[in-house]
This record gives structure tokens, sequence and C-alpha cells, in this order.
């Protein structure tokens, strides 16, 4: 059963017109009535009823009009699902992100939305290491990750970011790291964010200096909320949120202490989607710079 015999079968039992039914099927009349032969030749029956002044459905004709009409539907609205899926107006976007794109993430992705209201967003916070990961397996599309990207992966530079030193208030007279070797540091445990403390880390080896009474803490807020406390003073990315009244920073912008964040993804991994979104994400970078000069 072909379903241009069902649509035509269904445009004839809507106006009961041969004539009307072949100029909406954008067929002739005799192709129309080889069409409704064909169907009625399959169902066993016929569908309706012909003479020189009228068209009627059969009771055949009017059991199966509203399941053949169903059909119809269904088969057209699969085909603007399809249309729809390959200009990326409609789907699911698995995005990645971690502290140092909080502000530009949401913003990119209202400009995306406005774009396309139909299409998912679905936010994953997660460090580089497993961003790399879940794209890797497939259970992200897209990710802000630390560059550099994987050999033959895509990537946008979009952020850079740098590391804060965050201290205690009474820490007024620190002018620079060499201040703070006899001060207890607390940073974020490797498996939280492992590119984040193995840079940190060769950062620190780099600088020559030895820290002492390092101690550990699950995330960047418990970092400042220590420093606050006067417990250890900590190192966080620069766009961690630092609001406390009871902390100052020292900004640490060496090229050694500096990285970037990228859009990225892995190689063969395109999609309308993904393709929109990375779009998007460039036009929102050259808007932001055109601003900035």
């Amino acid at each position: 059963m072909e379903l241009r015999d069902l649509k035509a079968f269904v445009t004839l039992g809507e106006v009961l017109h041969f004539g009307q039914a072949a100029v909406r099927q954008h067929v002739t009349q005799s192709a129309l009535s080889k069409q409704i032969r064909r169907l009625e030749e399959e169902l066993g029956g016929e569908l309706f009823e012909r003479n020189a002044s009228s068209t009627r459905l059969t009771g055949l004709g009017r059991a199966l009009y509203e399941d053949a009409r169903a059909v119809v539907i269904q088969s057209e609205q699969l085909s603007r699902t399809a249309r729809d899926v390959l200009a990326g107006n409609v789907g699911t976007l698995r995005i990645g992100f971690g502290v140092a794109t909080k502000i530009l993430v949401p913003a990119a992705i209202a400009r995306f939305r406005a774009e396309r209201p139909q299409v998912t967003i679905e936010l994953n916070d997660l460090s580089t290491h497993h961003q790399l990961l879940a794209l890797s397996e497939g259970k992200l599309d897209l990710g802000f990750c630390r560059l550099p990207a994987p050999k033959g992966w895509h990537a946008l530079p979009v952020v850079e970011a740098h590391f804060v030193a965050v201290l205690p208030a009474s820490y007024h007279d620190v002018r620079e790291l060499a201040d703070l070797v006899d001060k207890p540091l607390a940073i974020l445990r490797r498996d939280k964010a492992p590119s984040f403390y193995d840079h940190l880390m060769n950062y620190l080896a780099q600088s020559g200096l030895r820290f002492q009474g390092i101690q550990y803490v699950n995330d960047f807020a418990a970092g400042v909320a220590t420093a606050a406390a006067e417990i250890a003073w900590t190192l966080v990315p620069s766009s961690t949120t630092i609001e406390h009244p009871d902390v100052i920073t020292l900004p640490l912008t060496e090229s050694e202490a500096c990285w970037a964040i990228g859009l990225i993804r892995p190689p063969n991994s395109h999609s309308p989607l993904a393709d929109a979104f990375w779009q998007t994400v460039t036009d929102h970078i050259t808007g932001e710079k055109l601003l900035s000069d």
C-alpha cells in the first residue's frame, strides 16, 4: 500500500469531487482514478460510489477514512520533523561547561534559543576531564573545555582565564606568592577537576616555591569560605564568583598562570544542531569583541 494512494483517498474523501481532488494532489483526474482503483484492489472493496453527478464514500470508505487520514497526517508530521531536525530547529543539544564559562554559556544559549525555541538544551556542569570523557562516549554533543583540545578535535577559543589567589582579609600585606609560602593552602581535589589541578601543580612547581600545610576542598566556593574563615588561602580560576567581604584577591596573570577555554567537539561529530550552536557562539564572540574595541 503506497502512501500517495492513501493521500489520494483522503483528499477525495474530503472534497468528494474528482476534479478538485486531482488539483489538490497535482495529478490528472485519470491518474487519481488509477490511484483509487489500486487502493480499492488492495483493500478488497470499493471506497467510493461514483456517478455522473456525485461521489460518495461507501461503507468501507467511511470505515477506513479516519484511520487513513491519521496515517497521512502522521506521515506529513514525520516529514516536517525531518526537515526541522536537518535544519537544526528541533531536537536536544547536550552541552558541557565549567566555571570558566558560567557567564558566556547562558548568554549564548539565550541567543540560540531565541532563534530556535523548540530546541531542548541539556547543560552539564563538568570539569574538562569529565567533559572529554563524555564527548568521547557520545554522551555530550559539545563542551566548553580547557584548551588545547585533543589532536584532531574541533576547537573554538572563547574565554581567557587565569589563577587568582584568594586570601583572608588579614593578609593585606601580601604582594606575591612568595609571601605565602608559610601559610596553609587549600586547593581543589584532583578528582574534581584533573586539568585544573595538574596545571596548578605545574604552576606552583615552576614558581620554585615550596608551600606548606596543603589541604583539599571539594569545590571553589569551599576554598573561598576557607579563606574567609582564615583557615587557609586558596587558588581558583578567575571566573569564580568571589563576593565575600572577608577575603582579598591577588590576580596571577603571568603566562604560566593563564589558559584558554574553548568550545570543542570530536572529529566527525557534525550535526545540524551542533553546527547551529557553534555558529551562534562564533557570532556572540565576534559581537563581544566589536563592543570591546
